[in-house]
């Protein structure tokens, strides 16, 4: 072999070298890529399993605070919680579920210290396992947040010496807020359509649909719902009109939120109507007296005994019970004992206080129901002349009143008469079965010589100069507005002889409505929307109700259960009037007398370890 064949045959060699170094280079980044691809693959895949192994803690966190919503539970009253199982990862060869840490040596567990625990407001778990969780409060009185820490270690095994090990955690919250921090709150669908200008102030929520279909509306503060917006009808409103936007703030449109839950009780899960129980129909028993037995004899449960206004009064009245002469009168104090002019002391105060204000018999025609309607009249003057006098009896504010004989068919409501003045420092609330009427100003401070200047046209000062409006609410099936110019002798007249003057009313309502009916293929009946919530009866054209409060819908009306007919004088029940209303910010920090909650669960902040 010459020289230059030699020469030849070593350059081809180092080249061939060179060439196998760089392929093996490359096999060995490929190598190293392709082992890293595949353990970033597995890390996505342990977060995956995470996510889902933390959302189904969730879910049984909050089944377990719903089970007990008026307590807050401390992390022993969670240390069952349910492991999740294989079936729920059919992907994970070999899984298993420990509540303890991995084990320092040994085969780690697919998910561990998989737990849920109460921790305090800066998120640190309690040292002390029976303590439940503090509330960490908001600016509104009744507002709190309680904090839960859920914790799992996913380990998943990896190409490579280590498995793939991640250490997930995630805030729940169980956020309460009384319905009294909103304006307007809706548990179904909220409508409203407005034909005057209307501004609707503080915060508007509905857990189910919104329907704006009404330029004439403006929003002054946040709007969310549960399910969806629509900007136009509901589906069976008869209406035949092009939709227009409402007016909202700028860049704060509707927006999908949380459902905020009455109690924090599930309602698919504890309302039946169709079982042996009477007291688990529907969040009407808010206003209901509870039943002692079941249809089949047996004694019956209350799932929200401790949330019902007939068991929180301080004084419970009732006409007609079931098994007394008609018209009986029964009055009881708060523990059910019943109390007449034969008790003593502050038993025979609370008696005289309210029998003095009370009368049975009168009636009007309420043109919506097309009915004679009997009234149990409280003259809250009266009541006031008693509940403020020296040596008042003890009394919480709330009075539960019903007449036993009401239905759908046979129509009883409360009026409530002459309280313009409220004289109890902490309010009162009125709460019934029944419908209920509010005739005249009412907790304004009006008198035969002093009116609101709401009711002379500056609709920002509902009340007179020097009068305190107080915490006031309204609980009934359904809730109409009489104005100062009411005449019983009046009301089976025309509209044209039932003539409404300016009037102004503040207090909370919380009441039921008719909902809309039908399709839109065959349309039914509107439910008169938001702005009909409290019901009226006159001729209102040029005059105007002021109001101040807050207007809660849970259910449906039962006893008060016509259609909505619309305004003017073919369907002659009212004109509507002009709407000044106004979220009442006092109750912020002065809600009305009376536990009603609404609940949110929440998933919140979400980090790794």
């Amino acid at each position: 072999m010459n020289k230059n064949n030699g020469s030849t045959m070593l350059v081809v060699l180092m080249v061939l070298g060179a060439l196998s170094a760089c392929i093996i280079a490359s096999l060995n980044f490929t190598s190293v890529i392709g082992r890293d691809v595949q353990r970033s693959n597995t890390l996505r895949q342990a977060i995956e399993v995470g996510d889902g192994a933390l959302d189904y803690a969730f879910a049984h966190w909050r089944q377990a605070c719903r089970a007990q919503t008026n307590v807050q539970l401390p992390t022993s009253s969670l240390s069952a919680i349910r492991l999740p199982s294989a079936s729920l990862f059919p992907s994970i060869p070999n899984f298993t579920a420990s509540r303890d840490p991995n084990p320092p040596g040994g085969t780690p567990y697919t998910l561990a210290n998989y737990k849920v625990v109460a921790v305090d407001q800066n998120w640190v778990p309690l040292a002390n396992t029976a303590a439940p969780s503090p509330p960490a409060h908001g600016m509104s009185l009744g507002t709190a947040d309680y904090s839960y820490l859920a914790t799992v270690d996913v380990t998943l095994p990896a190409v490579g010496p280590l498995p793939i090990a991640v250490k997930m955690r995630r805030i729940f919250t169980k956020s309460l807020i009384s319905p009294w921090n909103y304006a307007i709150f809706y548990v179904d669908d909220l409508e409203m359509h407005p034909g005057p200008l209307q501004n609707i102030t503080g915060w508007v929520h509905s857990n189910s649909r919104l329907y704006t279909g009404h330029s004439s509306l403006t929003f002054q503060s946040k709007v969310s719902y549960g399910d969806d917006w629509f900007k136009g009808f509901k589906p069976g409103d008869p209406r035949v009109e092009v939709p227009t936007n409402p007016n909202l703030p700028a860049n704060l449109p509707p927006f999908r939120d949380q459902g905020q839950q009455p109690f924090g009780l599930d309602s698919g899960e504890i309302f039946s109507s169709t079982d042996v129980s009477p007291n688990n129909d529907s969040y009407r028993e808010l206003v209901e007296v509870p039943k002692k037995k079941n249809a089949d004899g047996t004694i019956a449960t209350d799932p929200i005994g401790e949330a019902r206004y007939y068991n929180q009064a301080g004084i419970k009245i009732t006409v007609d019970e079931a098994g007394t002469p008609a018209g009986t009168v029964i009055y009881r104090r708060e523990d059910g004992t019943v109390i007449n002019n034969s008790s003593t002391g502050n038993d025979k105060k609370l008696f005289l206080a309210f029998s003095s204000a009370i009368t049975v018999g009168a009636t009007i025609t309420d043109k919506r129901e097309a009915a004679t309607v009997r009234l149990i009249d409280v003259n809250v003057a009266t009541l006031n002349t008693h509940l403020s006098a020296t040596g008042a009896p003890p009394f919480n504010g709330i009075a539960y009143i019903s007449d036993q004989s009401g239905s759908a068919t046979v129509k009883r409501a409360i009026r409530l008469k002459n309280g313009a003045t409220i004289a109890r420092p902490g309010g009162l609330t009125f709460a019934t079965d029944n419908g209920l009427y509010i005739q005249g100003d009412y907790n304004t401070g009006r008198t035969t010589s002093a009116e609101p200047p709401s009711n002379t046209g500056t609709s920002t000062s509902p009340t007179v100069a020097g009068y305190i409006r107080k915490p006031c609410a309204v609980v009934a099936d359904a809730v109409m507005v009489l104005s100062n110019n009411w005449l019983d002798t009046n009301s089976a007249s025309s509209l044209s002889s039932r003539l409404a003057s300016n009037t102004t009313v503040n207090t909370a309502i919380v009441s039921g409505i008719v909902p809309t009916t039908g399709t839109a293929a065959n349309p039914g009946d509107y439910s008169g929307g938001a702005e009909n919530f409290p019901r009226f009866l006159e001729r209102w054209t040029g005059d105007t109700l002021t109001y101040y409060g807050s207007m809660v819908e849970l259910y449906t009306s039962k006893q008060f259960n016509t259609p909505w007919k619309n305004t003017g004088s073919g369907p002659n029940v009212y004109d509507a009037p002009d709407r000044k209303w106004y979220f009442d910010t006092n109750f912020y920090t002065s809600p009305p007398p009376g536990s009603l909650m609404v609940i949110s669960y929440k998933k919140s902040r979400w980090y790794l370890e």
